[in-house]
């Protein structure tokens, strides 16, 4: 009997055992999952960190047309792989997951991401604020835009003269197609009196972040912005103000040609005169109507144009401006401070007088208008004005740096503090400001 009671008492305790053991086990599973959910996770946010850094140099990488290292593309790779496992992973597998995990976080580290492959040569080889959408520019602006949407067309040309609004209407274009998903990338280059090709390759690199080394010669230039050209993506081109022919075969020679131009990138040309423009499709660009005239007059100017001691000579101003946008601006922002009837009759008799200078593809409105604005400047705001025209055309002069110039050069008179100083150089630029991009356009 004593024996059959420790015989029994034996089994009872491995019994005992073996229960309480399983009973852990699944008491202790879940914390163990947790814990390792937990930790993969960790590590699959860290690795989803690297591979966005690693990523983002890679974009820098191919814009700049550079081939992408081996290494990078498979640590891409690797990524993308343990990551899927990692959504879809078992507890049990959790932990193992982990250290892949890291592993591959471990080894995202380039000095490098990617390369320049050397060419072999064979002998010598840009939103628009403020634009009116008028009825006398919808047909036009629905002609470029049916042109830029039309396989069979590659370059698209704008023409009118100085301050019809060529370039606001360009530019409201690049935003309906860009916003439309048109394009991927617009490119804006403004090119004025001398056409400058290297400029133009210049600042069309610099747009699609293209950077060139000093050591890189003219061939190179244009090989490699030719290949960043045609990676693929659908871009506009904008070529803005051109004066004098710009032969499209000049511009491939310097890299701005596409191997698929008809299906996937555009080039949209604007000048003063129709004969300098090499395109498939041109549209001219008039002056406003009356009532669009009047309409945008008065949306500077407010409500004295409604006033009946003001609506005669106001129609008489407006009619002065010729229908040119740019010339009723100019001459709306000069008077919009005016109350007086007799400051708005020497405007309108000074425009009636100027005496313009012949300037090719310049309106004599346009010079009348850009005078008066100017004469309503005051003595210090002038002289800023025409230190401004010293600067290279089109370059952009900040009002900050304008200050500091301005300072340097002891400008300010009858000022004792920085402060002053400062107040006065920012309300001189600004007053400056308009008429600077007003003289621009």
């Amino acid at each position: 009997m004593e024996f059959l009671t420790a015989s029994f008492q034996v089994i009872f305790e491995k019994i005992f055992d073996y229960t309480i053991g399983a009973v852990g086990h699944q008491i202790g599973y879940p914390i163990f999952y947790k814990k390792n959910v937990d930790n993969l996770r960790k590590k699959v946010k860290e690795l989803e960190n690297a591979r966005d850094s690693v990523q983002r140099r890679v974009d820098v990488a191919t814009r700049n047309v550079e081939k992408i290292e081996n290494n990078v593309q498979m640590w891409l790779t690797d990524v993308e792989e343990i990551m899927a496992k990692a959504r879809y992973q078992l507890s049990k597998r959790a932990d193992k997951l982990r250290l892949k995990v890291k592993e591959i976080n471990d080894r995202g580290e380039f000095s490098r991401i990617g390369y320049r492959e050397r060419i072999q040569v064979i002998g010598t080889t840009i939103f628009t604020k403020g634009y009116e959408d008028f009825e006398s520019r919808k047909s036009i602006f629905e002609g470029v835009m049916k042109a830029l949407k039309d396989e069979n067309i590659r370059a698209i040309g704008v023409y009118g003269m100085g301050g019809t609004g060529k370039t606001m209407l360009v530019e409201e274009v690049a935003r309906q197609a860009s916003e439309e998903k048109l394009f991927d990338e617009v490119v804006p280059i403004v090119v004025s009196q001398t056409p400058n090709l290297e400029k133009i390759q210049k600042e069309s690199a610099k747009e699609l972040g293209l950077i060139f080394k000093d050591e890189e010669t003219d061939l190179e230039k244009a090989h490699l912005l030719h290949q960043r050209l045609n990676q693929g993506k659908k871009i506009l081109i904008i070529i803005d103000d051109i004066w004098k022919k710009l032969d499209l075969e000049h511009l491939e020679a310097r890299g701005i040609s596409f191997e698929d131009d008809k299906k996937k990138c555009k080039i949209l040309l604007t000048s003063r005169s129709r004969d300098v423009l090499d395109a498939q499709e041109i549209f001219p660009v008039g002056v406003l109507l009356d009532n669009e005239a009047t309409y945008l007059f008065r949306k500077i100017v407010g409500d004295i144009v409604e006033t009946s001691d003001f609506k005669s000579i106001v129609a008489e101003v407006i009619e002065e401006c010729g229908g040119l946008p740019i010339a009723i601006t100019t001459v709306a922002h000069a008077l919009k401070s005016k109350k007086a009837q007799h400051d708005w009759r020497d405007a309108l008799r000074e425009l009636k007088m100027a005496n313009p200078i012949e300037i090719d593809g310049v309106h004599e409105k346009v010079y009348a208008s850009i005078k008066l604005s100017y004469n309503v400047l005051s003595k210090e705001a002038q002289s800023v004005f025409l230190f401004c025209s010293t600067f290279q055309e089109d370059v952009d002069i900040p009002i900050k740096f304008l200050w500091r110039l301005l300072v340097g050069l002891d400008f300010f008179q009858d000022v004792f503090t920085m402060e002053e100083v400062r107040e006065q150089g920012v309300y001189i630029g600004r007053k400056t400001q308009s008429l600077l991009l007003v003289v621009r356009r």
